[in-house]
């Protein structure tokens, strides 16, 4: 059962998802923080915090905290805070000083959070919206109480673990994926790509082949950066759950060699994070799904693991809780309509487009929802959870404009729409350049590559068709309001379109010009941006006339637009060249 439960709280936490923590016998301690009888709640209370927590930072707080029955810790206590030097960090809170760090004898209260989130996704503690605080559950004193007498797990522990992760949506996900694949394996990229709320800032995917390309164009210190860094949020989910499940047998790693062509060039890389389900694996998955005589396991779904990022996460949970309990709460096949009028009656009005979205959404975090042409069947269990319904459910409007533009696009792949996100993130302007890049040549048919890094632009795109050859020079910028397109900058467009135009390697030894066709003359410029401010035109006026060279300022909106209309087919690459590069800000109009 769902319930609706009205709240004041305005400090929602971070449930659902876990990027960090990958070490069972340190959650297995975090579980048994919450259980008197343990021995690591014993050891908390008369060695641990007393060695490693000052009386300033809560010590005697916790102590007490820890003695409580019955035993329920509020969400400050057990994470504590961050300190500035990390160097000069304390030990100020009980999951801190539970798990053992790297170099020292406590964690940081990011990785306490992500431990809390752990066990909670796991059903082993349970969070009470009232009052901010956790306390154990039946599944997590059984867990506590099944703890051998040394470090490694236990058969019993094992066995209450691998029960856990069946019961979490994703990891379920994720089996599925790898057991439907043909051969079974994936890289974290093709997991990531299929993995979440798709189209949204909080599960965004690397782009495997752009990253394949940009990976075979780079020097040995960027490779190393970029196998460390470039990821998106889907796809660190997607790395970390496969930890778990490789732990518990369910999944082995195993390198994926992959060869892509593009521009008649083939780029040939192995991805370390790839894997492959186990026979084991296999069992699990039957037995998660009811399978062989097997019950199904009900799975633990919360509110918060619906969205995670951005001013509108609460709506989107909102929303999104409560098509699943529509969904859930029907044991027939239930139309979009149907859906449609329920929202209104909770005061959600919302497009058919955007259900359809949510609702692979839900699917794509491991919900059995069963397609029945433009109808749905649920076809599942999940625990009882509750919707703490805000006082004021507003959407912002950036969400606002998604919606819009979902509603047009009929050709084109939603999960194109995280880029209106990923525009005013200046956070993940790293990605926000890769998708553009993967959106101009996956979708819209041209050549080219993201380039980045020093002295280079983002990205060129290039076209090479009979009817039309041109190439362009692409500078993508993520800002939270805007982009007003500085001085600084249109300088460095200037000396990007000058270098291509001497092609003097003692200028740029790079030679990023080279990855243009030789048989391309006619070149543009474009900055894309969530939207632009100030005098912007004047600018690219500016660049235009210097450089002898026309270019266009393109809103990632108008963006979506143009790609829409060209997988339509309704304008060619020739149609663009005539319509965007106009040395000002190019608006799509039908």
């Amino acid at each position: 059962m769902i319930s609706v439960i009205p709240t004041h709280n305005k400090n929602f936490r971070a449930f659902g998802w876990v990027q960090d923590p990958s070490n069972l016998r340190s959650l297995c301690d975090v579980v048994a923080v919450f259980d008197t009888n343990s021995q690591k709640n014993k050891d908390l209370i008369k060695t641990i915090i007393p060695k490693l927590v000052e009386e300033r930072d809560g010590r005697d707080d916790f102590i007490n905290a820890l003695q409580s029955k019955p035993l329920k810790i509020k969400y400050c206590q057990l994470v504590g805070t961050s300190f500035t030097p990390r160097s000069m960090s304390r030990c100020n809170g009980i999951i801190q000083a539970t798990v053992k760090g790297q170099g020292r004898d406590f964690i940081g209260d990011w990785p306490a959070d992500n431990f809390v989130r752990w066990a909670h996704c796991f059903g082993f503690i349970k969070y009470d919206y009232t009052d901010d605080t956790f306390e154990i559950t039946n599944k997590g004193l059984e867990l506590t109480r099944a703890r051998g007498t040394d470090e490694t797990l236990s058969e019993k522990e094992k066995e209450l673990l691998i029960d856990a992760v069946l019961a979490y949506p994703p990891a379920i996900r994720i089996l599925t994926l790898l057991s439907e694949t043909e051969d079974t394996h994936l890289t974290k990229f093709e997991i990531g790509q299929q993995l979440g709320f798709i189209g949204e800032d909080g599960f965004t995917s690397m782009p495997q082949k752009i990253f394949i390309r940009s990976l075979s164009n780079a020097d040995v210190k960027e490779r190393k950066s970029m196998k460390a860094d470039w990821e998106g949020s889907s796809d660190k989910y997607a790395r970390m759950i496969a930890s778990w499940l490789e732990k518990l047998g369910l999944v082995e790693k195993a390198p994926k060699t992959i060869t892509i062509l593009c521009t008649g060039k083939e780029y040939t890389e192995t991805i370390g994070q790839a894997y492959v389900i186990t026979a084991k694996g296999i069992t699990a998955l039957r037995k998660a799904n009811g399978k062989s005589k097997h019950k199904k396991i009900s799975k633990n779904v919360c509110w918060e693991m619906l969205s995670t990022k951005g001013a509108d996460r609460e709506y989107l949970r909102t929303r999104r809780a409560f098509i699943l309990k529509y969904l859930s709460e029907n044991k027939t096949i239930v139309s979009v309509l149907e859906i449609s009028d329920y929202l209104k009656t909770v005061n959600l009005n919302v497009s058919e487009n955007t259900i359809l979205d949510d609702i692979k959404g839900l699917q794509n975090i491991g919900i059995n929802i069963l397609d029945r042409g433009n109808s749905f069947l649920f076809d599942d269990e999940i625990n009882d959870f509750s919707i703490p319904l805000p006082q004021s459910l507003t959407k912002s409007d950036l969400a606002e404009t998604k919606e819009i533009i979902r509603d047009k696009l009929s050709n084109l792949s939603h999960e194109y729409l995280a880029l209106i996100d990923l525009a005013y993130d200046s956070k993940q302007n790293r990605l926000f350049e890769i998708k553009t890049l993967d959106l101009l040549t996956e979708e819209c048919d041209y050549q080219g590559l993201h380039l980045g890094g020093s002295r280079k632009p983002d990205g060129i795109i290039y076209t090479n068709t009979e009817t039309s050859k041109y190439g362009v020079i692409i500078d993508t910028k993520a800002y939270s309001k805007g982009y007003n397109l500085p001085i600084s900058q249109a300088d460095e467009m200037e000396r990007y379109i000058g270098e291509n135009q001497t092609r003097n390697e003692k200028i740029n030894p790079n030679k990023w010009w080279e990855h243009f066709a030789d048989d391309i003359n006619d070149f543009y410029f474009m900055f894309i941006s969530g939207h632009f401010t100030g005098n912007f035109k004047s600018q690219i006026e500016r660049i235009s006339k210097n450089k002898s060279t026309n270019g266009t300022a393109l809103a990632v909106s108008n963006l979506l637009l143009c790609a829409e209309k060209y997988k339509a087919g309704q304008i060619t690459h020739e149609t663009i060249k005539n319509i965007m590069f106009n040395n000002a800000e190019f608006i799509f109009n039908n």
